[in-house]
C-alpha cells in the first residue's frame, strides 16, 4: 500500500460534485421554506435513538477507529485518517468562533442546570457550523473513499453515506443544532476531505524529503502554532454561549488537535525509525490480541489522565493528555506489540 491509495478518480470526483450540489441546493431550499428547527423531536424514544447515533460523531469513537487502523490494518491509513479528522475539527472550530452562531433554543435540558450553566445548555459552544457532521464526513467519508471497492463497488460508500446522513440528521433530532448547521458542517467537510485527499500525497512526498531531525522540528512548531493560534484568538473556546464564557479551560478543540497532532506525528516517525511494526506480517491471532492489548490500554490511559481534567480545568493539560494518548499508540502500543511477538 502507498500513500496515494486514497484517491478519487473522474468518476468518484463527479459523483462527488453531485453530491455537493444536492446538499447544497436541498438545504437552502429547506430553509427558505423555514424548515430550519423543524427536525427537532422532544419523544422520548426518538431521543434515545439518537442520541445513540450522535455518537458515532464523538472523537472517542474515532480514536478508537484510527486505533483499530492502526494496529491491525495499515499504519500509513491510520495517520492519514487521523490527519484528515484534526485537519476538519480545527476548521470547524476555527469557523465556530468566526460565525459566533448562537445555537437553537431547544439545546436545553433541565440535568444540565448548574451555578455555571444555569440555562441547562446541552452544548456551550457555538453551532455553525456542526461539528459532529463535519468530522463525520472528514473520517467515515475517507473510510469510504478507501474501500470505496472493497468488497464490491459502491457497497462501503452507501453504508458510510447513511451513517453521516444519520450522525447529521441526530444532531437536529436532539435539538443541539438546526438545518443551517448541519448542511454548513457537510458542506464544509467536502470541501476539507476533497482538498485534504489531492494534497496529502504531494505535502507527505515534500515532508518525506527531510531527514528525521527537521521533521521533528515542523511538527513541533506545527502542532504548537495551531494550538496558540487557536486558543488566543478564541480563548473561550467551547464555553462561548455560557453567562460567563470561562477563557483558557479544558473545553473547545484547539488543545485536542494540537495535542495529537504533536504526539501522533513524534510517534508515526519514531516508529517507523526504530520499531517498524508492520500489521500485515502479523496473522490473524496476532492481530486479535494485539487489538485487545491496544484498546485497553488506551481506554485505562484514556481515563486515568481525564480523572484529573476537572480539577487541573486547563486546556494546556488537555494538549497534553492528547499528545500522550496519541504517543502512546502511534509508539508506546507497537514497541509492546514487537517485543510480544519477538522471534
Amino acid at each position: 500500500m502507498t500513500e496515494r491509495d486514497v484517491s478519487l478518480e473522474k468518476k468518484g470526483l463527479l459523483t462527488y460534485v453531485i453530491i455537493f450540489i444536492v446538499i447544497l441546493i436541498l438545504g437552502l431550499t429547506l430553509l427558505a421554506l423555514g424548515y430550519n428547527e423543524a427536525f427537532y423531536s422532544s419523544s422520548s424514544t426518538m431521543q434515545t435513538i439518537f442520541k445513540m447515533i450522535t455518537n458515532l460523531g464523538e472523537p472517542i469513537v474515532f480514536i478508537v477507529l484510527v486505533a483499530i487502523f492502526y494496529i491491525i490494518y495499515d499504519k500509513k491509513f491510520a495517520k492519514n485518517l487521523a490527519l484528515s479528522l484534526l485537519i476538519t475539527t480545527y476548521i470547524n472550530e476555527f469557523a465556530k468562533g468566526i460565525f459566533k452562531d448562537p445555537r437553537p433554543a431547544t439545546n436545553t435540558s433541565p440535568d444540565k442546570i448548574t451555578p455555571e450553566n444555569p440555562s441547562g445548555l446541552i452544548e456551550t459552544s457555538y453551532g455553525f457550523p456542526s461539528g459532529h457532521t463535519q468530522s463525520a464526513v472528514g473520517t467515515w467519508g475517507y473510510i469510504a473513499i478507501k474501500f470505496k471497492d472493497k468488497p464490491k463497488p459502491l457497497i462501503w460508500p452507501i453504508i458510510l453515506s447513511i451513517v453521516i446522513f444519520l450522525v447529521g440528521i441526530s444532531r437536529m433530532v436532539i435539538g443541539v443544532h438546526d438545518l443551517q448547521d448541519v448542511v454548513g458542517g457537510s458542506l464544509i467537510g467536502m470541501v476539507v476531505l476533497f482538498l485534504f485527499i489531492y494534497i496529502e500525497p504531494i505535502a507527505t512526498e515534500k515532508f518525506n524529503s527531510f531527514n528525521l531531525i527537521v521533521k521533528l522540528i515542523i511538527v513541533t512548531i506545527v502542532s504548537i502554532g495551531l494550538f496558540l493560534l487557536g486558543i488566543l484568538l478564541f480563548p473561550t473556546s467551547g464555553t462561548d454561549l455560557l453567562p460567563t464564557p470561562q477563557p483558557f479551560t479544558d473545553t473547545g478543540s484547539f488543545a485536542q488537535v494540537g495535542g495529537v497532532f504533536l504526539g501522533l506525528g513524534f510517534g508515526y516517525m519514531l516508529e517507523h525509525e526504530n520499531i517498524k511494526y508492520q500489521p500485515s506480517e502479523m496473522s490473524k491471532k496476532q492481530k486479535i490480541i494485539n487489538l485487545i492489548i491496544g484498546l485497553v490500554l488506551i481506554f485505562i490511559i484514556y481515563i486515568l489522565l481525564d480523572l484529573p481534567a476537572d480539577l487541573i480545568n486547563s486546556v494546556f493539560y488537555r494538549f497534553a493528555r492528547y499528545a500522550i494518548i496519541a504517543l502512546i499508540l502511534t509508539y508506546i502500543l507497537p514497541w509492546i506489540f514487537v517485543k510480544i511477538w519477538k522471534k
